[in-house]
C-alpha cells in the first residue's frame, strides 16, 4: 500500500503558522526557524515534505516569507520594521502587549506599567520598555537560539538564516516608545495574561518611581501616589526596597513613608540607620540641590 503523498512544504509552513502562532506578529528569525524545523523534520503531522534538493537557506526564507505575505498567511506593516510580519485577526492587540512580543527580553515600566497597576490615573502617550543593554540582549539571544536549535545551531548559523536580533521600535499605534536599555532589566518583572505581556512588579514599579521620577510623572506625582497608595501596599513596598533598593533609595522612601504617609515600621528604623550625610543626596534625583535638610535621612527636600 502507498505511503501518504507528499505536502508541499509551503503549504506545510502555512498550515503550521495557522496552527501554532497565537501571536500578533511573528519575525524573520521566529518565521526562519519554523521553516528550518519544517526542513531537518521532513514531515508535518505524519506527512512527508516535499522539499527543495539542497539545504535550507536565505534564499529558500525568501521564497517563504514571499509565499506566506502571497497567500495571507502574514502581512507586512508599514508601520513596523521589515523583519516583523503581522499575523491577521489580531488587529486590536494592545500596544503594550504588541511590544512584549516584539522584544522578547523586555517589560513594561515606570509610568506604563503604573497605569497598569492602577496606581495613576494619568493616561500615557508614551509606552515606557525597559530591555536589556546591548551585550546582555545579544547574550540572552544567543542562549534563546541555542534554546530553540539545540544541535542544529551550528548548521543554522552556517545556512545565512536570520538570528535573533533586537528590534528598535519608536511608535505602536498613538504611542511614542520610549525604549530603556539596562544590564539588570531581566529582573523585576512578571508575566500577565496570555498575549505574552511582562510588566514591572508592583513592587519594583514603587521602586522605579523613586529612582526615575521624571519617568514616572515627576517626583510631586510619585508622592501623590505614595500618600495615596503606600499604607496600602506597604507588605509589597518594604522588601523590595530592603532586598533592591540601594541606600538613597531608602532614604528617599523613608522620608516619604514617614514624613509624607504618616508611616512607620522597624524597617524603616533600619533603614535610617545607614542614612550617611552627602551633598548629592536628594529627594528628587533630576532636581538641583536645594539647603533645606531632613536630618533624619540625610537629604536635600528639593521638592
Amino acid at each position: 500500500m502507498a505511503g501518504p503523498s507528499k505536502l508541499r512544504w509551503r503549504d506545510a509552513l502555512a498550515l503550521k503558522i495557522r496552527e501554532d502562532v497565537s501571536a500578533a506578529v511573528l519575525s524573520n528569525y521566529q518565521l526562519a526557524i519554523m521553516m528550518f524545523e519544517l526542513a531537518w523534520q521532513r514531515e508535518y503531522v505524519g506527512r512527508p515534505l516535499e522539499l527543495p534538493a539542497k539545504p535550507a537557506d536565505r534564499s529558500m526564507f525568501m521564497a517563504a516569507r514571499r509565499a506566506m505575505v502571497a497567500r495571507q498567511v502574514l502581512q507586512e506593516d508599514p508601520h513596523l520594521p521589515n523583519t516583523i510580519l503581522r499575523v491577521p485577526g489580531h488587529k486590536d492587540i494592545d500596544p503594550a502587549n504588541l511590544m512584549c512580543q516584539v522584544d522578547p527580553f523586555g517589560h513594561i515600566a515606570y509610568l506604563s506599567a503604573m497605569a497598569h497597576h492602577g496606581l495613576t490615573n494619568r493616561l500615557p502617550r508614551v509606552l515606557y520598555f525597559r530591555t536589556l543593554d546591548p551585550s546582555g540582549w545579544a547574550d540572552a539571544a544567543q542562549e534563546r537560539m541555542a534554546k530553540d536549535l539545540g544541535e542544529h545551531l551550528h548548521a543554522y548559523l552556517s545556512s545565512d538564516l536570520p538570528s535573533l536580533r533586537h528590534t528598535k521600535l519608536n511608535k505602536l499605534g498613538p504611542l511614542v516608545v520610549e525604549m530603556l536599555r539596562s544590564k539588570d532589566a531581566g529582573t523585576g518583572w512578571r508575566h500577565v495574561g496570555d498575549q505574552g505581556l511582562r510588566v514591572t512588579t508592583l513592587g519594583r514599579t514603587f521602586l522605579d518611581m523613586l529612582q526615575r521620577p521624571d519617568l514616572c510623572g515627576g517626583i510631586r506625582h510619585v508622592i501623590e501616589l505614595f500618600e495615596e497608595h503606600a499604607k496600602t501596599y506597604l507588605s509589597v513596598i518594604l522588601p523590595e526596597i530592603t532586598n533592591h533598593g540601594g541606600k538613597m533609595d531608602q532614604a528617599r522612601a523613608g522620608y516619604i513613608l514617614e514624613e509624607k504617609c504618616g508611616l512607620s515600621h522597624p524597617l524603616i528604623d533600619e533603614w535610617a540607620k545607614g542614612a550617611i550625610r552627602g551633598g548629592s543626596r536628594r529627594l528628587d534625583p533630576q532636581a538641583e540641590y536645594v539647603p533645606i535638610f531632613s536630618e533624619r535621612w540625610c537629604i536635600s527636600i528639593n521638592v
